[in-house]
């Protein structure tokens, strides 16, 4: 059996759906020696030069809708006639873009379906045509489905009526060698000008409900001296907005805006807040909280979608259109230092059920059975 994998959405500062791919990959390369991998972005990837097929950089999703546009051709045209060409077996896709037409049985990814739940937040029309039209297309005509959550499984039940035999949920990990507790954090959050700071990690559009974390951070600042540190990539519109917020309410200097930081800071970042906080109204799975968790940091986050399975009872699970419910549990953390170091533990405890090596174990156990049954 010869695994092809389309992982063309990976670029230098990779979010999301690139961490999945990067982690998830190497974690296969270990398990199962006869993969090719289809990327743009190589030197991610701790894999063979010689099992690598090189995918044009036009496809990276830096590019935006360009890239986005650009990887959809290539998958319905260069793709399927390479794994043809290349002799694989099954072609597993790290992303929901995938071939329509497979020429081998092809096993996608789906992390989320997000502009279908709030198509007001995504604006591009090709982007909606391809969530309503294409994929499921796509899943229908694919061996099989990974969901990175129950959550994200039960929204492709009802909205494009999959039958749940044909979805397989697999939940994401973390890097166990990057995130753990650190002793000295200050190190790298003094070079950002940080102290005692609430964390929000990830990327700042508007599905991911910032501008409602903003209202709640403005309801204790007089009773904590605390930031709120908003780090992650920018959505440029959305972000004008907030900016706009922040001014409005005052809270110049209290609300910092870090962008997207390196890899390696991360740890430290998590580790040196006091409670890390998402509020997210909608995740496919929810890696920020996951990363944190095991960085024994505090978590505050939303009670709905795939949230509750990666937080579970080590955090506080909060209504993410209530204010100032988020408000009373980001205050309730930072006064009571027992109620920390009791969610620290559990944090730690949970994070350890995750992990990529365990995906991977599963991915390729779904990869096998598709192979067998066609």
């Amino acid at each position: 059996m010869r695994i092809g994998v389309s992982a063309p959405i990976v670029e230098p500062h990779p979010t999301g759906v690139g961490v999945y791919s990067i982690n998830l990959v190497n974690e296969l390369t270990k398990l199962y020696d006869d993969l090719l991998l289809y990327t743009s972005y190589p030197s991610a990837f701790k894999i063979a030069p010689v099992k690598v097929r090189r995918v044009s950089r036009l496809t990276r999703p830096e590019r935006g809708l360009t890239g986005f546009l650009s990887r959809l051709m290539w998958m319905q045209t260069s793709l399927t006639l390479r794994t043809l060409y290349d002799g694989a077996s099954v072609i597993f896709s790290t992303g929901s873009e995938g071939t329509l037409l497979p020429l081998v049985p092809q096993v996608v990814t789906v992390h989320d379906i997000i502009p279908i739940l709030f198509p007001s937040f995504h604006p591009h029309t090709s982007e909606l045509i391809f969530f309503r039209r294409f994929l499921p297309w796509i899943l229908r005509r694919s061996a099989a489905a990974i969901a990175v959550s129950e959550s994200t499984k039960k929204d492709l039940i009802k909205l494009y009526h999959l039958p749940a035999e044909k979805i397989h949920v697999i939940y994401e990990g973390y890097e166990t060698g990057l995130f753990y507790p650190r002793e000295n954090t200050q190190t790298v959050t003094r070079t950002y000008g940080l102290e005692r700071y609430i964390h929000y990690g990830g990327n700042i559009l508007p599905h991911k409900n910032v501008a409602t974390l903003i209202q709640a951070f403005k309801l204790i600042t007089s009773n904590v001296p605390h930031q709120l540190v908003l780090q992650g990539r920018r959505d440029s519109k959305y972000a004008v907005g907030l900016e706009t917020m922040v001014k409005e309410l005052g809270l110049e200097g209290r609300v910092v805006f870090l962008g997207y930081v390196p890899l390696n800071h991360l740890p430290y970042l998590y580790g040196g807040a006091t409670v890390f906080v998402t509020v997210s109204l909608s995740e496919g799975f929810g890696l920020p909280p996951l990363e944190a968790m095991a960085c024994g940091t505090p978590v505050v986050a939303s009670k709905t979608s795939s949230l509750p399975e990666v937080v579970g009872d080590a955090g506080i699970l909060v209504d993410p259109n209530d204010a100032e419910q988020i408000a009373r549990a980001l205050l309730r953390v930072i006064e009571h230092p027992e109620l920390r170091a009791d969610l620290s533990r559990k944090a730690m405890k949970r994070a350890a059920l995750f992990s990529w090596s365990k995906a991977a174990r599963q991915t390729l156990e779904v990869l096998k059975s598709v192979v067998k049954g066609k």
